[in-house]
């Protein structure tokens, strides 16, 4: 029964897990293959580095934008020789499509990019496979049939006490040099599955929980931490300031109230008030941010989203969301080494849904084909 269960989940979904694997490895690839940002050059035996505000640096990176959008983020250097980033994206909208890259001592654009739409439809694919309004739930059920063709690929893979007692279990996790045809394509599918089990596990039901929209409030994840509206009454009948205006005071004021933080990143928006700032406290390091925001009128950096005051289960939301997109900040050789298996784990998911189904079709023909049947003499010799 658990056999039957395996395979015919497994070939019901065999599109959509090869979808949510090839997505996930591709997600966990393609950034890696994008330039990172350039070094600031060094500046001349007589030439002092000026150095400018993040206001001035934005409006240098304005004339390079494309028509139509505004500034989305902010990211100032992060040591001494390092350019800033600045990301160009669609009103109301979070993720950017365009960066610039600016020399922060002369405000002088070094590089642009466009952030590929590629990996925007990646996302949103893999997230709720296209199918708004329905799609997260439909990945979050996918989710649960994975992690049960997981169970019962351990259950189906589990071996004999004999083969435990003797050590024999041992060839069932490795693909013999003989195999050939059919027995290749299961071999290789239980061994990989065996080696990649831990993490399709968990990233079936992290994925399942980041996926099903009554998950956040479960876990205690609040809403977004952009106001919800002006603080002025008459600002719908002002001009428009442009969403960076004050953000060098408001930088400015972060780094004093908390000298022991490290400004990483500010969120920009239409309007000033929309600003947040990303700082990294020392005591809960890069893998646990905090967002502040600055009041201009009490001139006070208050927390909108403080580690420290997390509770249980919002935090464990937040490392699972970590976890599952491979956005582990530091320490880096673990951050790599996760991203890796990550991805290999992807890649997993993709080849057990082409093995199983190349397994299903060899064993399907093969029962389709006529048995060889044997002549057999009868008693005058003659062959029936």
């Amino acid at each position: 029964m658990l056999r039957k269960i395996h395979r015919w989940i497994g070939l019901a979904l065999i599109l959509p897990f090869a979808l949510q694997g090839l997505t996930g490895f591709l997600l966990v690839v393609l950034p890696l293959l994008l330039a990172g940002r350039p070094a600031v050059p060094a500046p001349g035996a007589t030439t002092a580095p000026a150095g400018v505000g993040a206001e001035a640096m934005i409006a240098a990176a304005r004339t390079a934008s494309p028509a139509g959008t505004l500034p989305l983020r902010f990211d100032p250097p992060r040591w001494p020789g390092d350019s800033a980033v600045v990301a160009f994206g669609r009103a109301g909208e979070r993720h950017p499509e365009f960066e610039v890259m600016v020399d922060p001592t002369h405000a002088a654009i070094l590089r642009t990019r466009i952030v590929p739409h590629i990996l925007r439809v990646l996302h949103d694919l893999h997230a709720d496979l296209l199918l708004l309004p329905y799609g997260q739930q439909a990945t979050g059920v996918m989710g649960v049939l994975l992690s049960v063709m997981a169970i019962t690929g351990l259950v189906l893979w589990w071996p004999h006490p004999a083969l435990w007692a003797s050590g024999k279990w041992r060839r069932t996790i490795t693909v013999s040099p003989r195999a050939r045809g059919y027995r290749l394509w299961r071999e290789t599918h239980l061994s990989l599955g065996f080696w990649t089990l831990g993490m399709t596990l968990f990233l079936a039901l992290s994925g399942t929980i980041l996926a099903f929209p009554f998950a956040r409030p479960l876990f205690g994840v609040q809403g977004g931490d952009r106001p919800a509206h002006t603080r002025t009454h008459h600002a719908d009948h002002t001009p428009a300031a442009p969403g960076e205006q004050g953000l060098d005071t408001a930088m400015a004021a972060v780094r004093a109230q908390m000298p022991d933080a490290i400004l990483t990143s500010a969120r920009l928006g239409a309007r000033p008030a929309e600003q947040s700032f990303t700082i990294i406290l020392p005591l809960y390091g890069p893998n646990r941010p905090a967002t502040v925001r600055y009041d201009a009128d009490a001139d006070t950096v208050r927390f909108i989203r403080d580690p420290g005051r997390q509770r249980t289960g919002e935090l464990t939301f937040m490392w699972l969301h970590r976890l599952h997109e491979a956005k582990l900040a530091g320490p880096a050789v673990i951050a790599g080494l996760w991203r890796t298996a990550v991805g290999l784990a992807g890649a997993a998911l993709f080849f057990f849904s082409l093995s199983g189904g190349v397994m299903w079709d060899m064993r399907r023909r093969a029962a389709a084909r006529p048995a060889r049947v044997t002549a057999v003499p009868d008693a005058s010799g003659t062959p029936d």
